[in-house]
């Protein structure tokens, strides 16, 4: 007997195999597709509702599932999820109908229900084409801006966006990259309100007069590399010749002309797959694990899980800090410590532990620095009243180290950390112990709080239900000469903290790092391959894949260094040129 759809999954009925996506509706009103070739159906094809959604499924609904390309309907049925009154309205404080967007995230789309949305996108995006044009580049449309033109003749109804790249003249990464971030100084400087995610990816925002977000346009770089491929960050890289990229040719959208690649079809397969001719909405992009490392060993990932904590603390408000409440109160209980003129915390959320310092140190200047723009927008309006300053800090960026010097610390300052190490990425942690390196040797204090034990219901998509133990602690500040000197932070039996095992750590100084002897390339190589020479044939695939991996790590860390070097020369031409000042909150706003 078949199960019914409920509040916990959806039941998918028996589909033609010629079926590649389903759009599931409300009330005749598209909140979600699933693309049937990205995983197979569940024997009893029951299908999880995405988790933004759960909070919407009350009351009744007539829920229809039809094929997405043909509009042809599967299933028309009356569904209840609870015994209230009312009918699921996925729409947000507007009455703007959501859905379900390709990056599992409810969003406004360009279907009905959002007037004039594709006409002003357009609009915008023509403008940003003329601004970029005006810079001395070639830009034109790409994704699924050009899919929907070449497919449709329009913007894709399922999007809710516009991309746009640009053909840089450049092929060497570093060069990349420092063009990108003038790119982005130069789009700033016209007023648009931009999100960096990495040094060739940024995104202008457009909001309404209420100052929600209405629309997005994408500004993408592409460039040819030697070995004959096109390379579009985040996703597009291929084999492609220079005469099917120029001359441009020009795609028609609802009637406007813009510019695209002269082969237009080629860039779609290489963008999407043979198959981008069939429609799929909830098509999910699958790059290759060495084009991912590849691009962000070179132009970085600036925004790692940034979307998750701007809708925890939209979600939260000033509550969202609550769970970090017992590491809060150790960095309390150290504040004697802190005798330095100006504390930085890092990771400070809605600001909270910001204002508890600032109110117990009324004579010290407390800093609350984040990345994610929604914490940043709360801690500012609680810094109004209680003293403190908030800042902009971005620790997937190098530029993060340049802080302590914009924010005009010139004497010691401390640092403090309740819950960031363990819920941030690799790289972000390592500019945070920087700076807290940099603290330490200022003549300061370096303060932080972890969980040991990750939470019950760990996921990758949550990182406040992350840990990190004290030996990994230990070592990753081991190769930046820290040392660590651990704390047991007690937590009542009541705490539902107690099984996360919290507790403290302060930083030390110890002996400065010394990288090792670094060879060349070919030396590595040939050390490679003369160290695979074990007896068996199996032994030496084994080996052999595991130098190739070694290999691959060290080659993202010569990359990355290329991206060190263009962020280390963009501050240096922000802040040495004359007549420009050095990036600061309001010109790397989200940066």
């Amino acid at each position: 007997m078949q199960t019914a759809t409920s509040t916990n999954h959806l039941v998918v009925p028996e589909l033609p195999a010629r079926v590649v996506s389903i759009d599931v509706c409300f009330d005749n009103r598209r909140i979600w597709s699933l693309d049937l070739s990205a995983a197979p159906m569940p024997r009893d094809r029951r299908v999880p509702w995405p988790e933004p959604l759960l909070p919407y499924l009350k009351g009744r609904t007539e829920l229809v599932i039809r094929d997405s390309g043909s509009g042809e309907e599967f299933e028309r049925r009356e569904v209840l999820f609870d015994a209230g009154p009312g009918r699921p309205e996925v729409v947000d404080d507007d009455g703007i109908p959501l859905a379900i967007n390709k990056w599992g995230r409810l969003g406004k789309t360009l279907e009905d229900g959002n007037a004039g949305v594709q006409d002003r996108i357009l609009d915008r995006s023509e403008e940003v084409i003329e601004h970029l044009r005006d810079m001395g580049l070639r830009p034109f449309v790409v994704g699924g801006t050009l899919l929907g033109a070449v497919r449709e003749g329009a913007l894709l109804p399922h999007d809710d966006d516009a991309d746009i790249a640009y053909l840089s003249e450049h092929t060497n990464p570093v060069d990349v990259a420092r063009e990108g971030f003038d790119v982005g100084h130069r789009l700033q400087a016209l007023g648009y309100e931009l999100v960096r995610h990495s040094a060739t990816h940024m995104q202008l925002y457009f909001r309404d007069a209420a100052g929600t977000a209405d629309h997005y346009v994408d500004v993408f770089t592409a460039f040819f590399t030697d070995d004959g491929c096109i390379n579009q960050p985040f996703h597009v890289r291929g084999p492609f010749r220079r005469e099917q990229m120029l001359p441009f040719s020009t795609v028609e959208i609802s009637g406007r002309s813009f510019p695209a690649p002269a082969d237009p079809e080629g860039w779609l397969v290489i963008n999407y797959d043979e198959n981008w001719r069939t429609p799929i909405p909830g098509y999910r992009l699958d790059t290759p694990k060495a084009t991912v490392r590849r691009f962000q060993s070179w132009f970085g990932s600036f925004h790692f899980r940034r979307d998750f904590w701007n809708d925890w603390y939209t979600e939260y408000g000033e509550h969202a800090d609550d769970d970090w409440a017992t590491g809060r109160a150790w960095i309390m209980s150290r504040a004697e410590e802190l005798g330095s003129p100006v504390i930085l915390d890092l990771g400070g959320g809605s600001g909270i532990l910001a204002s508890t310092l600032a109110e117990r140190l009324p004579d010290r200047r407390v800093i609350s620095a984040d990345f994610a723009h929604d914490a940043t927008v709360l801690a500012a309006r609680r810094a109004e009243t209680a003293g403190f300053e908030t800042e902009h800090i971005n620790l997937y960026r190098t530029l993060s180290l340049a802080a302590p010097a914009q924010l005009g610390i010139d004497g010691s300052f401390d640092v403090v950390a309740n819950h960031l190490f363990e819920q941030a990425g690799h790289l972000a942690r390592a500019n945070a112990l920087r700076l807290m390196r940099m603290a330490l040797r200022s003549g300061g204090t370096a303060l932080a709080t972890l969980y040991e034990q990750h939470a019950e219901d760990v996921s990758f998509r949550n990182p406040t239900t992350w840990h990190m133990d004290k030996l990994e602690v230990a070592r990753e500040a081991k190769r930046l000469g820290l040392g660590c000197e651990f704390f047991e932070i007690p937590v009542p039996a009541t705490n539902g903290e107690l099984d996360r095992r919290p507790y403290g750590v302060r930083f030390t100084l110890t002996a400065r790092p010394f990288p090792p002897q670094e060879d060349s390339m070919r030396q590595r190589i040939r050390r490679l391959f003369l160290r695979a020479r074990p007896s068996t044939t199996r032994e030496a695939v084994d080996t052999l894949t595991a130098r190739v991996s070694e290999l691959e790590r060290e080659l993202d860390e010569y990359r990355r260094d290329s991206l060190r070097v263009a962020e280390l020369m963009d501050l240096a031409e922000q802040r040495f040129t004359p007549g420009q000042e050095a990036p600061s909150d309001a010109s790397q706003k989200q940066s």
